[in-house]
């Protein structure tokens, strides 16, 4: 990662908070993948992210499921767990890649399969009490890198 700042959130409202204000940086066809422990704030951020789009369903952990689509004002968001999912090959088997170009993505635990995507925004949450959580962004690619800095500007 070239580019990247880290945040402390200190609660799950606050993490909530911080991914609203990330929501507005980003279209259709962008990839934010999700990093951290088991109840570290990763689909607390999603739910923060889809409300500040105007998603009206209510955002649940997509972990048995492996994926949830949700509309937003005038396009969907992807919300994918790949925490069960034991290889690539199983990965692409999905067939969740067809929407990628369609969608904003969130992909929880993303990391495991970083070598199938060529540039994405990478947040990770790691904790550092019951409540506390440093959130760590950064950039993976070009695209992500030219709007790092109003990222940081708007949670700074």
């Amino acid at each position: 990662m070239i580019n990247e700042f880290q945040i402390v959130s200190e609660s799950d409202a606050c993490t909530r908070n911080i991914a609203g204000k990330l929501a507005h940086f980003f279209r259709p066809g962008d990839l934010i993948v999700l990093d951290g422990d088991l109840g570290a704030g990763k689909t607390h951020f999603v739910k923060g992210f889809a409300e500040s789009l105007n998603v009206a369903d209510a955002v649940t952990s997509p972990t048995f499921g492996i994926a949830h689509f949700y509309r937003a004002d005038h396009f969907d968001l992807l919300h994918i767990d790949l925490y069960r999912i034991p290889t690539v090959e199983a990965f692409h088997d999905l067939g969740l890649s067809d929407y990628f170009d369609k969608a904003i993505v969130l992909i929880e635990w993303g990391l495991k399969f970083a070598e199938c995507f060529d540039e994405y925004m990478l947040v990770s949450f790691a904790l550092q009490s019951d409540t506390d959580r440093q959130v760590s962004i950064a950039a993976r690619g070009k695209k992500y890198e030219s709007i790092m800095n109003d990222l940081k500007h708007s949670l700074c």
